[in-house]
């Protein structure tokens, strides 16, 4: 207990200092940092997994039809490759929004490649057998991610040291 000591021939007992120092110690609670910027990679991430298992499960898995067979999906049409990407992507985005440090250097990332799809779909959509409709989907999904990654605070919260108080020098 904290203020138990006892007193051996006018000294301080090793062991009830050691008691005492133990009861007193404080121990800090190390908090990862974090984002805001997770919490909008979470929501990319979820919207790109429901979308593409939607379609995914519309178009279904043919081993040699898998750019053919095209479906309605929620927002643009798909193919089953398509479907795969978007869920592909949409899990590396919840990965990004759900590791602490990760959220930034992944999302910029992603961003990048989502912008450089969106603008790849614009320019020959037949070739990438998307429609416009996907391409802006991409584009607006990167550039959110991008400004996100980029705008948004990184906060640390709680005591980010660790370690015990110091040893009191008791006189009796």
């Amino acid at each position: 207990m904290f203020g138990r000591r006892r007193v051996v021939a006018d000294r301080v007992d090793d062991r009830a200092l050691a008691e005492d120092e133990v009861a007193s110690r404080r121990t800090a609670v190390e908090r990862p940092p974090w984002s805001p910027a997770q919490l909008i990679a979470l929501v990319i991430g979820i919207i790109a997994v429901v979308i593409g298992a939607i379609a995914l499960t519309k178009t279904g898995v043919h081993a040699h039809q898998m750019d053919v067979v095209r479906t309605n999906g929620p927002l643009w049409q798909h193919t089953a490759w398509l479907a795969i990407g978007e869920i592909v992507f949409g899990l590396l985005m919840i990965g990004a929004g759900v590791i602490p440090g990760a959220a930034r250097g992944l999302m910029t990332f992603l961003g990048i490649l989502a912008l450089a799809f969106g603008i790849a779909v614009l320019i020959s959509p037949s070739d990438l057998r998307a429609q416009d409709a996907t391409g802006w989907g991409f584009i607006i999904a990167g550039g959110v991610s991008l400004l996100a990654a980029a705008i948004s605070p990184t906060f640390f919260t709680g005591d980010r040291r660790f370690g015990y108080s110091r040893r009191r020098e008791i006189v009796a």
